[in-house]
């Protein structure tokens, strides 16, 4: 079985002698060797008055958020 065509590799080959990682890259980037790195999550605070709680979703943490929800129903 034929092995990648990059240097350090040994994954088997899917197409055009690379394998499943470096041929994923070739058609994002161009480029098989690129490695962008990972968006790191920025957290934000609580949006209910004097909560500094994490928020989770829609700005309110999970506590506040499901309040908000129940409100909105009624």
């Amino acid at each position: 079985m034929n092995s990648c065509s990059i240097e350090g590799c040994i994954k088997p080959v899917k197409a055009k002698g690379l394998c499943a990682m470096h041929h994923q890259r070739m058609l994002r980037h161009g480029d098989p060797n690129m490695v962008r790195p990972r968006r790191v999550k920025k957290s934000i605070e609580c949006k209910w008055v004097n909560c500094d709680e994490e928020a989770v979703s829609k700005g309110y943490c999970s506590k506040h958020y499901y309040i908000q929800r129940v409100m909105n129903m009624v």
